[in-house]
């Protein structure tokens, strides 16, 4: 799966779950988890075929980082990849990720809303 396309499954998770959580809150509550775990996989796969593409040698625990805690793994990991001149660019690109995130979940609630 190509890195374009992880990142719009991880942007449709978003407005789904946004979706969910503007009129069923009991509801979504109790997918968050299911959609937490298919989130971290889908930034693995992303950070697996970035490695791999960068010839960037994984290490267990960084693997393991960054299915536990992507948000907060994925930064370091980029910072470690990248030469001194592409890593600003790669973490403002993971900031804008990160926003499309939080603006997907926020479409879904608006299109939740709209359709109420």
């Amino acid at each position: 799966m190509s890195h374009q396309r992880v990142v719009l499954w991880i942007m449709v998770l978003m407005a789904g779950t946004g979706l969910l959580d503007a009129g069923h809150a009991d509801a979504a509550a109790q997918l968050h988890f299911v959609v937490g775990v298919v989130v971290s996989y889908l930034g693995f796969l992303w950070y697996r075929g970035d490695s791999d593409a960068r010839g960037f040698r994984r290490s267990r625990w960084l693997s393991v980082a960054v299915v536990a805690f992507t948000v907060a793994t994925i930064p370091y990991y980029l910072v470690r990849s990248r030469g001194e001149a592409e890593r600003g660019r790669a973490l403002v690109a993971y900031a804008a990720c990160l926003a499309a995130a939080a603006f997907a979940v926020w479409v879904g609630m608006a299109i939740h809303i709209g359709l109420a």
